[in-house]
């Protein structure tokens, strides 16, 4: 059986080791991109374009940074900081103000791995904000050939109008040839294998069950007798 891993709630199966890429896109102050070089031994190229966030995270030899917002092209994105959430592109809550406005350079997945010099990619997680929508549509169809899988935090849960477009990337995503495994209820936490990657049925559906409704029933305690969650990153 091959091991499920989760690192900053974005789950995955074990098949990275130190011959591996992994891309980290939105990779906030470094947890998630050292959590994984330290248990694989990876080489992780990262995009993050908040400079005080940026600032936090620890240089390493096997980490690439690149002070970048990931979206649907390349050139500029303005990205709003707020006081009590993640810095995004979007400004769509009524009421919400965002404390300042920075303008950060913009690309697209095609471009930062041009950049990079990447090739095949183990593990792709993404945590952008809602930049996420615009990331896949972007990208064309043979983008996605060589990447055996791809962690995503959807924001629908925060921005309800993207619910018909996360589904559509849901649906296209398959039509590619992967496999969707979604361990959250709020598409938080949904993990996408290409049927090329050495993950079997029965590793699927022990995660897709097993795993899955385990750590629901473990939520459900959780909230029964008061113990808070594991803090994201």
């Amino acid at each position: 059986m091959i091991k499920l891993d989760r690192i900053c709630e974005h789950t995955f199966f074990s098949l990275i080791d130190e011959n591996s890429i992994v891309l980290d896109f939105g990779c906030n102050e470094g947890k998630f991109a050292h959590t994984v070089i330290e248990r694989y031994g990876c080489k992780v190229f990262s995009a993050e374009p908040v400079p005080e966030c940026a600032e936090q995270i620890a240089r390493h030899p096997r980490l690439t940074l690149q002070q970048v917002a990931i979206s649907g092209a390349s050139g500029s994105l303005d990205i709003h900081v707020y006081p009590d959430r993640c810095a995004s592109g979007f400004n769509r809550s009524p009421g919400e103000q965002a404390i300042r406005t920075i303008r950060a350079e913009a690309m697209t997945l095609a471009e930062f791995r041009r950049r990079s010099g990447i090739g095949r990619i183990a593990l792709l997680k993404i945590d952008i904000e809602g930049a996420e929508l615009d990331m896949f549509a972007a990208a064309a169809d043979e983008e996605f050939s060589d990447i055996d899988q791809i962690t995503v935090e959807f924001h629908d849960f925060f921005y309800p109008e993207m619910r018909p477009a996360v589904e559509a990337v849901k649906q296209r995503m398959r039509s590619l040839g992967f496999h969707m495994l979604p361990f959250s209820l709020d598409n938080t936490d949904v993990l996408f294998v290409n049927r090329r990657a050495a993950v079997n049925w029965q590793n699927r559906l022990w995660a897709g069950t097993v795993v899955k409704y385990g750590r629901g029933l473990e939520r459900r305690l959780r909230q029964l007798i008061g113990r808070p969650a594991p803090a994201d990153c």
